[in-house]
């Protein structure tokens, strides 16, 4: 029942994240929402920043599952990165506030487990993990997520298509290379 009653509570989160914005999810505003007493949701997460942190780590999740249906559709190296940067600038322009919400300022490297844990579950279901463990291949993987992750940031402040460029323009360049 406990278990359940968490996973209300981050479903909820996940209304209010959509509904109102990153500002109006509040332990308080989760648990009225979610039917229980004040200080039940204190059970179950720490403080605010613990249930961001929970649903952030739901959010990776299935940005996660969205990306490796994508790319797993694809048989052709070339295909399969096109496909992993559309559909990670895909999911941050669809989902902006869940998008803000994971890669907010309290959420810094190391210092919450269960968002850790979901990040090494995207690397390992994109088959990006290199079998030596390799800093070489490390470098790689973070060089991949940092340039989708550049790109869904200016895709989602209107960067782009305020310079009359659509994602896919952009994409097609980092697949293809740029030909000055």
């Amino acid at each position: 029942m406990a278990d359940d009653t968490r996973s209300r509570l981050i479903d909820n989160a996940l209304v209010l994240l959509r509904s109102e914005g990153l500002e109006a999810v509040t332990l308080r505003a989760v648990g009225d929402l979610t039917g229980v007493s004040r200080t039940a949701p204190y059970r179950h997460f720490e403080d605010k920043t613990a249930l961001l942190a929970a649903l952030a780590a739901r959010v990776i999740a299935d940005l996660t599952a969205h990306i490796t249906r994508a790319i797993f559709m694809e048989s052709d190296p070339r295909d399969r990165l096109r496909a992993f940067y559309a559909a990670y600038a895909g999911y941050a322009m669809a989902h902006s506030e869940e998008y803000r919400l994971v890669f907010a300022p309290e959420f810094l490297a190391g210092s919450h487990p269960e968002l850790e844990g979901a990040v090494d579950q995207v690397i390992a279901a994109l088959g990006m993990e290199s079998p030596d463990g390799s800093p070489s291949a490390k470098a790689a993987l973070l060089a991949l997520l940092c340039t989708a992750h550049g790109l869904a940031d200016m895709a989602t402040a209107g960067h782009l298509a305020h310079k009359g460029v659509g994602a896919a323009m952009v994409i097609d360049v980092l697949v293809a290379g740029p030909s000055w």
